[in-house]
């Protein structure tokens, strides 16, 4: 079996190792944080863990930001994002979500 990577997904594998650092920074800047931090009364578990991925995909389409809104066929701008969805829920799913019970409490859940 053969699979065909196009230019524009191989971009983003060059670019994985950079997802994860900006995944991994948030789970950290959310880590120091104090507990019961304002997050806890605006959040659930899994709110919590919606607005960490977003918010690292964000921040890492920002960050190339040409290549996502590049129109042209070698830019990513129609490109579906739903792998890095994937990438945060198997690798960090549970573990963000536990953050949030760790620093907010079973209690409010």
């Amino acid at each position: 079996m053969k699979i065909i990577i196009t230019e524009n997904q191989n971009y983003i594998l060059r670019r994985l190792q950079q997802f994860i650092e900006i995944v991994e920074d948030q789970i950290e800047g959310y880590e120091l944080n104090e507990d019961n931090p304002w997050w806890c009364n605006t959040y659930n578990p899994n709110t919590f863990f919606d607005n960490l991925r977003d918010r690292s995909i964000e921040i890492f389409t920002d960050e190339n930001w040409n290549f996502f809104h590049d129109h042209s066929e070698n830019g990513g701008s129609d490109m579906d994002l739903g792998f890095l969805y994937r990438i945060v829920e198997e690798n960090y799913g549970n573990y963000i979500k536990n953050v949030w019970v760790r620093k907010c409490g079973k209690s409010r859940w």
